[in-house]
């Protein structure tokens, strides 16, 4: 559903960046004014690149036919009627062939057509792994056969104690090297069963489908689920919100973090899908089965700035923001 014209033409440049959706504010000739971060995602372009360029000659020659840019035109010169339009639509990049829904929005703020473009998941990539159980063998193995084992709680409460004595930094530090590498390891299990079903790795597939693959396959080890929040994107930092984590769950009397291995889990995550090296810290940890765990991620030095604010700072207040202090039971 294309959402209200309201909605789309009043937004804040954050607020573009943060949508769920591509979005790219066209000018009447077709030049480009505004294309957000998640659309730059899907199509693989820098968005300095392409602002005041040709969207239909130069960013994205395929919608020059009448199905696409046709219908533009027919929307800036009236002829459509209706102040918005929806249909799909085939994109074809280089990394393959993508279909989406399209939005078209003449915005009443300003002369310019808003195009909102929502992926159709036609490939069924599968968001959950299936395990097979050889009981003669005593072996498991997931849908790219490969092993695995399941551990329950008795040995993380024991992976837990090698560190129980050494100092909070250290623990931390220890927990989050080995949770980055086990997210490196897992990313690259998932990235083997992506590929054998599709022919594409995490990172050919759009970026949101892919946290779904991996998101999904933790379910299945009963990890419980994450989702990202890229609102503050722009700023460095990429917050998850972990559902269901079982160590929040069985280190529950712990005072501070009990899911650093999962911050450095969704680390590893995140370092494979961007080629770049990044660190994770748990901003709250959510004892009650209802409150999701918070973690940030970013690049070591950011993380360090955001946790170490300067007095009267905006990281200040946005640590403030992502992670409120916990009020003492009266």
């Amino acid at each position: 559903m294309t959402p209200e014209i309201d909605d789309l033409s009043a937004l804040s440049a954050a607020d573009i960046d943060s949508l769920p959706f591509g979005y790219i504010a066209l000018a009447p000739d077709g030049t480009i004014r505004k294309y957000n971060r998640y659309e730059a995602d899907f199509a693989r372009k820098d968005p300095q690149e392409v602002l005041g360029r040709s969207f239909f000659r130069e960013v994205a020659p395929c919608t020059q036919v009448r199905e696409f840019e046709g219908r533009f035109r027919d929307l800036v010169s009236g002829a459509h009627g209706e102040p918005t339009l929806t249909f799909d639509f085939e994109f074809n990049f280089r990394h393959g062939a993508q279909r989406v829904r399209i939005g078209f929005v003449r915005s009443p703020l300003q002369s310019e057509v808003i195009v909102t473009v929502n992926r159709l998941r036609s490939l069924a990539i599968p968001l959950t792994s299936a395990l097979q159980a050889e009981p003669a063998r005593g072996a498991l193995h997931d849908s790219a056969g490969l092993r695995v084992t399941v551990v329950n709680e008795d040995f993380w409460r024991s992976l837990d104690t090698l560190w129980l004595h050494a100092p909070p930094e250290q623990r931390q530090g220890a927990l989050h090297r080995a949770g980055r590498e086990w997210g490196l390891q897992h990313a690259l299990r998932v990235e083997r069963l992506v590929q054998r079903e599709h022919g594409v790795t995490l990172r050919e597939a759009e970026l949101q489908l892919a946290l779904e693959c991996l998101s999904g396959s933790l379910g299945v080890l009963g990890l419980g689920r994450f989702d990202v929040v890229f609102e503050h994107r722009q700023r460095g930092l990429l917050v998850i919100d972990h559902h269901g984590s079982p160590f929040a769950a069985m280190l529950a009397e712990r005072e501070g973090s009990c899911c650093d291995l999962l911050a450095g889990l969704h680390a590893g995550f995140l370092t494979h899908l961007s080629g770049r090296s990044l660190a994770g810290t748990e901003l709250r940890c959510g004892h009650s089965p209802a409150e999701a765990c918070r973690f940030a991620v970013a690049i070591e030095a950011r993380l360090e700035k955001l946790l170490r604010p300067a007095a009267g700072s905006s990281d200040e207040a946005l640590l403030a923001a992502l992670a409120p202090p916990v009020e003492a039971p009266a």
